[in-house]
């Protein structure tokens, strides 16, 4: 940040009574839009019902009035087929007249049959003689033969099977229908045939719901399936077609819509505005029954349940009203707090807030701040404040992180038995790193817990005294060795009361490995000498059971050099050492994984890591030989491919000591270069 330093000077609250002067434009407009809202939002969710219920009514009806359409159509054709049967009973009774000589007349009105005045005229048909015989007056004389009935009898007679035909419009009679059925001899044979005459508004056929339409029912309307009608409101309708009518023809077209998929077709309703539209077919002539309500009726239920509810109109002002009352009982809080938030003051000029109120601003600057505005001013300098702390808190964590990264002590900072913090040099003394270390107990570091015990017993009075303590442990290394240090533990009293510094002094004793007695000078890599020390460590660590970093056994790369006496003869001892370097340095990049490299003798290397699983290891050593097969060297002026052969060993507490284990390592490093080498091979842990 710039460094500069914010000052607030808050001025002193107003008394409650005085809160309404305090109260700007932004409480206004809440206390106007809100309600507003929920005024709007109401009323939609009221409209949003409504309609839903609508909905529901539209299609209940819906479903009702199908259901009657089709009860209705159902009951019309069952009084065609009741006229039907009574046909084919006259039919039975005229069978012998087709028999009979030419000359001789029908015979059923001479024998008083009842049956035929169900009919309105019948008439018959023999080879080329038509006869017509009315029925309900016989006194009324036998007209011609209408083009309709005629072409009925005749396909009647061709088919040989009962028919309907459409509808007609006979000379004394009006609209009227004919069903004609076939006359057969005793062989079965078609001699003739009759057919029965029935006015469209005879009581035998249609109800008089039809030719009376109810009041508050809408229309009844009859019609073929080819669009002619036979019933309608509307007798100049009759026997005209649904082109006159657009309301009919959409219907009609809708039904022969759905009707060419095949199959019976059960009776349908639609909403074709302002109408509700219901279709039934009669099953014995393929005729329409169509039921028509006016949408002013189909909804008088819906209205008069909503007239029922008025009240609920009232709900969105009633609302309006609770929401504006909770606003401004609520507002009275918000107000204080806008009261007591003091203004930024700005570096130049000051203003002195806690003088007095605050004057009004120059209007060229710009309209005075609001409530939000002046809390929003606030927050942003609050804001600022903030980063200003994080930055300083960010610089103070990479100063902390830079001493413990670069500081030439050693040091540790706990909390209780917990490590939080350690330098690196500490970290580097122990073999450690330091992310191993940082949240692990401390008693990890100490050769033995009775060590740990009694140290902790000669620190705890001193501590709890003079809030520092000093003493000489032994520490233990990575590697299983001994570090004797000198600790000095401070009490952190400030901070907590757990926390604590320790200091660390190293003491004379020193790791063996680092020792330059026990180190290669050419790879400065430990030697043979320090290997056997890590071995023998690591060995007696896992028979007493203190080795519990890693749940599998530590695992031994025993590297052997394949063609490294080709390279000295040809390229010389001086070019032979680069190559054991950089084989020296391969070794190295593998202890980041808790790796201790070693040479053992010559061109032998070995390399020991703690954890690491079988496959990891398997991992590493074929990783190994593919780089240095890949480096392939030019040594004076000659390239030369350096490949390796390693041994792999699983070390646990059945070796006896290092040397079983090194002599195994060797003999499965032999194993791998009596394949070829540029392998690795594994060699069971336990030795014969």
């Amino acid at each position: 940040m710039d460094g500069r330093q914010v000052h607030w000077q808050p001025d002193s609250p107003p008394p409650v009574d005085d809160l309404r002067d305090t109260a700007g434009p932004w409480l206004w407009r809440l206390w106007v839009v809100v309600p507003l809202m929920v005024l709007l939002g109401t009323a939609v969710v009221q409209w949003l019902a409504i309609h839903a219920s609508q909905q529901t009514v539209i299609s209940q009806l819906s479903a009702q009035q199908a259901d009657e359409t089709e009860m209705l159509a159902r009951m019309m054709g069952s009084k065609l087929e009741q006229s039907q049967k009574v046909l084919g009973a006259l039919a039975e009774a005229a069978a012998p007249w087709v028999q009979g000589p030419a000359s001789q007349d029908p015979p059923l009105l001479d024998q008083g049959v009842a049956a035929t005045r169900y009919f309105d005229s019948l008439v018959f048909a023999r080879g080329s003689q038509v006869f017509r015989r009315h029925v309900r007056d016989p006194g009324e004389g036998d007209e011609a033969v209408e083009p309709t009935e005629r072409d009925l009898l005749r396909r009647v007679m061709v088919d040989g099977k009962p028919l309907v035909s459409e509808p007609f419009r006979s000379a004394p009679g009006g609209p009227s229908i004919a069903l004609g059925i076939p006359l057969r001899d005793k062989q079965g044979t078609v001699r003739g045939a009759m057919a029965g005459v029935l006015r469209l508004q005879s009581q035998s056929l249609l109800p008089v719901s039809l030719a009376t339409t109810p009041p508050n029912s809408g229309q009844l309307v009859l019609m073929t399936a080819g669009g002619v009608l036979i019933s309608h409101p509307d007798p100049a309708r009759i026997l005209g077609t649904t082109e006159d009518d657009s309301l009919l023809a959409q219907v009609l077209q809708r039904w022969q819509e759905r009707s060419a998929s095949g199959g019976a077709q059960p009776a349908q309703s639609w909403w074709l505005a302002p109408h509700l539209v219901s279709v039934a077919q009669m099953p014995a002539a393929r005729w329409l029954v169509v039921r028509v309500m006016p949408h002013e009726q189909s909804l008088q239920s819906w209205g008069r349940q909503w007239r029922s509810w008025w009240w609920l109109l009232l709900m969105p002002l009633a609302l309006a009203a609770l929401t504006w009352l909770w606003l401004w009982t609520h507002s009275r809080r918000f107000k204080q707090l806008v009261a007591q938030t003091p203004l930024p003051l700005a570096p130049a000029p000051v203003l002195a807030l806690a003088s007095g109120p605050v004057q009004a601003a120059d209007p060229a600057s710009g309209p005075p701040p609001d409530e939000i505005d002046r809390m929003g001013m606030h927050l942003q300098e609050l804001g600022q404040q903030r980063e200003s702390l994080a930055e300083q808190l960010r610089q103070q964590q990479q100063l902390s992180e830079s001493v413990l990264a670069h500081a030439r002590f050693s040091f540790l900072l706990l909390e209780g038995d917990q490590i939080q913090q350690v330098s690196q040099a500490l970290a580097h003394l122990l073999g450690y790193s330091r992310q191993d270390l940082q949240g692990q107990p401390v008693r990890m570091l100490a050769m033995a817990d009775q060590d740990f015990d009694q140290a902790w017993e000669q620190l705890a009075p001193d501590l709890e005294r003079q809030g520092s303590a000093e003493t000489s442990v032994v520490l233990r290394h990575q590697s299983g060795a001994p570090v004797t240090v000198s600790l000095h533990l401070v009490n952190i009293a400030d901070a907590g009361p757990n926390l604590r510094w320790c200091f660390v002094r190293a003491g004379q004793a020193r790791v063996a490995a680092l020792s330059p007695s026990r180190m290669d000078k050419l790879t400065l890599l430990p030697n043979y000498e320090a290997l056997l020390l890590h071995l023998t460590a690591l060995l007696q660590a896992r028979r007493e059971g203190l080795d519990q970093s890693s749940p599998s056994a530590p695992v031994l790369f025993y590297v052997n050099v394949d063609n490294m006496s080709a390279i000295n003869a040809l390229a010389g001892h001086a070019q032979g050492d680069l190559v054991l370097q950089h084989v020296a340095r391969q070794l190295q990049l593998l202890q980041p994984f808790q790796g201790y490299a070693a040479r053992v003798a010559g061109d032998k290397f070995a390399l020991v890591l703690r954890q690491c699983s079988p496959e990891k290891a398997h991992e590493l050593a074929a990783q190994l030989c593919d780089t240095l097969q890949n480096w392939q060297p030019q040594l004076r002026s000659k390239h030369f491919v350096v490949t390796v052969s390693i041994g792999l060993l699983q070390m646990d507490a059945t070796f006896a000591d290092a040397l079983q284990v090194v002599r195994a390592a060797d003999m499965a490093s032999y194993s791998a270069k009596r394949q070829g080498g540029n392998r690795a091979c594994w060699r069971e842990a336990k030795v014969a």
